[in-house]
């Protein structure tokens, strides 16, 4: 129990440390904004604390100074995100200042914490200006990196002005022009399989976009393709279970000897008294297996289709095995260890599953890998 109140007691005084910040350690860090911001905390709680005042007071001057000063500094300047920064510290500025006039003691401290409103909205309209014409000219170039690039410059815009000129329609082309577009192959199996194996092709297809959600990669089925006129696919990822087999049995019998001494076996009379007679008792478990094996690989290529070089060939191989299990027991019941029993009075007549069944068993584990795969080899498609 003393070690307990002991954890408890240390507990205390860590949250307590931690809700007592005044902002005196962020102030003397020069980490003004930090330090206004714990301050405005504390007088929330503790309206007179001497140290939170006294860092508010001293720390709001600084952190108003420090951004003023770097939007002036970018206004010298001729960085592209000069008007993304000048956006930056204005936008702290005002959400430093709103947070005074949300706490009444920080207001009598700082009766009238600047704003600047109007400075931001030039500063979003000259960084969506700004953003847009960067961005028409990277998507000029016809090159796919730079359309990726076009389109995170487009977004940035939208998020400045929304809706500025026609920039959802710059994104849309972007979008497009920086996405790899990748055709995918439906697999070809027996015919009796076929359905199967569409099965597995569409739910793996489904999971491949699923697993490259907002990566600048998208697959395709050759109708969906043709449904958007694609002409120019960049990469084909065919799809090939160059070979299978399904319901390969294979038998196997174990025989396990098993005894237990110091059973009673009976009764004897010693002198009129009567007494259990024990004695060692054996017998003999057959156990019978007999598995039904399906196995194969899936053949993944990923082809260049500008000059139909393979830019990969990976192979996933597949089992599955169904067995039943069924045994007979020979001797004295009570030398059978129940965990053993298990498999006793098992018909081994039961139907096994079709090759049907068999196919999806030893596609389950390809199914996974080949999704794992394709997500780390796009990874870089952002």
């Amino acid at each position: 129990m003393g070690k307990l109140k002991l954890i408890l007691l240390l507990s205390i005084i860590v949250v307590l440390a931690s809700s007592c910040s005044t902002g005196m350690n962020a102030f003397k860090h020069g980490d003004y904004y930090k330090a206004c911001y714990e301050a405005i905390d504390k007088l929330k709680s503790s309206p007179n604390n001497k140290k939170a005042i006294y860092v508010l007071t001293n720390a709001y001057p600084l952190a108003k100074q420090n951004s003023l000063r770097t939007i002036e500094n970018t206004i010298m300047g001729d960085e592209p995100d000069k008007y993304d920064i000048q956006v930056g510290q204005y936008e702290n500025l005002n959400a430093l200042a709103n947070a005074i006039y949300h706490c009444p003691r920080a207001l009598e401290i700082i009766p009238h914490p600047a704003e600047y409103i109007n400075e931001l909205t030039t500063a979003k309209q000259n960084a969506a200006d700004r953003a847009y014409t960067l961005g028409s000219r990277a998507l000029s170039t016809g090159n796919m990196y730079e359309a990726r690039n076009a389109f995170r410059l487009f977004n940035n815009c939208n998020n400045y002005v929304r809706g500025y000129k026609d920039v959802l329609n710059k994104m849309a082309e972007a979008r497009y022009a920086g996405t790899l577009r990748v055709i995918v192959e439906r697999p070809i199996t027996s015919r009796n399989l076929q359905y199967n194996a569409d099965f597995f092709y569409n739910n793996l297809l489904g999971d491949m976009k699923r697993a490259t959600v907002g990566k600048f990669v998208r697959f395709y089925t050759y109708d969906e393709a043709n449904q958007e006129n694609m002409r120019n696919p960049h990469q084909t990822i065919r799809l090939d279970f160059e070979q299978f087999t399904l319901g390969n049995i294979r038998e196997s019998t174990k025989v396990e000897d098993f005894k237990k001494d110091s059973v009673v076996v009976g009764t004897v009379k010693v002198d009129g008294k009567t007494y259990n007679s024990y004695n060692t008792v054996t017998g003999k478990l057959t156990t019978n297996t007999r598995e039904l094996i399906s196995n194969g690989v899936l053949d993944l290529t990923i082809i260049n289709t500008q000059n139909n070089g393979v830019l990969e060939d990976r192979k996933f191989p597949g089992t599955y095995v169904w067995a039943i299990h069924w045994a007979t027991y020979n001797g004295d019941d009570r030398a059978l260890p129940s965990h053993k029993r298990k498999h006793l009075g098992i018909n081994p007549s039961m139907i096994p599953p079709s090759p049907q069944d068999m196919f999806v068993g030893f596609t389950t584990p390809i199914y996974k890998d080949v999704v794992n795969y394709v997500q780390m080899y796009y990874r870089n498609e952002q």
